[in-house]
């Protein structure tokens, strides 16, 4: 579910050996937050909402079977590196007070071979291959997706 159109979709693969991690993303950040600000609706302050719509959306697919210590792993790992980039590239939260963690309808999807079906890994964290797979593939995607947005969002307004 996302709300940004399928014609930004982004893919990146990357491969060592015999194993491969690959992500989908579409990305959007017209409602950009960081975490822990109080939702707008909370924000007495402000005499409007808005209304805009926006997201990023992984989804993060190995043919590596992974344990489900190791999914919750490269959620992580997805996160961290979704976060890092919008920080590198300053997208500012809606309310503009900070940069932006994400957005506040952010989703994470990590599929993968069920045990005994490949490669086996306990542990995906960002000292492991597998972990600095899902690293470079969503911070290719997330880095591509913010330049199709933007555009996008030029060509729109």
């Amino acid at each position: 579910m996302t709300a940004v159109p399928m014609t930004q979709l982004v893919t990146s693969r990357v491969s060592v050996g015999v194993l491969w991690v690959e992500c989908f993303a579409t990305v959007g950040v017209t409602n950009a937050v960081c975490a822990g600000e109080w939702p707008l609706y909370l924000d007495l302050r402000r005499k409007t909402h808005s209304t805009r719509v926006g997201t990023i959306n992984l989804i993060v697919i190995t043919n590596g079977s992974l344990s489900t210590s190791a999914m919750v792993g490269a959620v992580q790992v997805a996160t961290e590196t979704k976060t890092g980039v919008l920080r590198d590239h300053a997208v500012p939260s809606v309310k503009g007070r900070s940069k932006a963690t994400g957005t506040g309808t952010d989703a994470v999807v990590i599929a993968c071979r069920t045990r005994g079906q490949g490669p086996w890994y306990p542990y995906s964290g960002t000292h492991t291959i597998i972990g600095a797979m899902v690293g470079r593939v969503v911070a290719n995607c997330v880095s591509r997706g913010l330049q199709k947005a933007n555009a996008w969002q030029e060509r729109h307004q």
